[in-house]
């Protein structure tokens, strides 16, 4: 199986977060073999929150809209995701089920 492709902005946002260290694993350190995958499973929620504050950071401003509700800003999200909103949890929940995902292609394909 081929590693996924990312480039450009998404090479800054990390990928799983190692809390012992408080530090941020991306995916040229896993592919380098630099930095082991840190399960998701294993992180706390607040340092899942942690780990999607984060990678919200690492994008671009963007706006997002729901069906019921204002526009929001990149800036919007990481302060619904801080104060446990509820569209910051939805957030955190898909962004999780997302990187599951992609680590899990990483992984076998590093295998």
């Amino acid at each position: 199986m081929p590693l996924p492709k990312i480039e450009g902005q998404n090479l800054k946002k990390p990928l799983c977060y190692d809390p012992a260290r408080k530090k941020f694993i991306r995916f040229d350190e896993i592919v380098a073999k630099q930095e082991p995958i840190v399960p998701l499973e294993s992180l706390s929620r607040e340092d899942l929150k942690t780990l999607i504050i984060e990678r919200q950071r690492q994008s671009p401003d963007y706006k997002v809209q729901s069906i019921s509700g204002p526009a929001s800003t990149r800036d919007d999200v990481i302060k619904a995701i801080e104060q446990d909103q509820p569209f910051g949890r939805v957030t955190v929940e898909a962004e999780t089920a997302y990187l599951k995902d992609l680590l899990g292609q990483i992984q076998a394909s590093l295998k």
